[in-house]
């Protein structure tokens, strides 16, 4: 089964969320249920808001629903990375190093689902 990447990149900030929210929901809904696997990549945001949080948020509730299974690259930016770890989303997230050992998590067969 191939494992989709959803992307989220640069400031999430309150307007590139509600500028992104409502595509990225759409792929996130796109996954099958309960065989769906997804990379949710965070390494390219630089600023997280607490919309971005709750983009982030409504997404796991969405998938842990469904079933669908997933990992997180860690941001590369290290505010972001502590801010996630302060709200205790980094092991709701099943955060990963790096876009690697997620791909390895799910034997290496990512298919991008575009930008968000």
């Amino acid at each position: 089964m191939t494992v989709q990447t959803l992307k989220l990149e640069g400031r999430l900030d309150t307007s590139a969320v509600a500028r992104i929210e409502t595509g990225f929901a759409a792929k996130a809904g796109a996954v099958s249920s309960q065989r769906g696997r997804v990379i949710i990549d965070l390494q390219d945001v630089t600023y997280l808001s607490s919309m971005g949080i709750r983009l982030l948020v409504s997404t796991l509730r969405q998938f842990r629903q469904r079933e669908v299974t997933f990992v997180t690259p860690a941001p590369r930016e290290g505010m972001v990375r502590e801010l996630l770890q302060m709200a205790s989303l980094t092991e709701h997230l099943n955060m990963v190093d790096s876009a690697a050992a997620a791909e390895t998590a799910f034997g290496g067969n990512s298919e991008p689902a575009g930008p968000s």
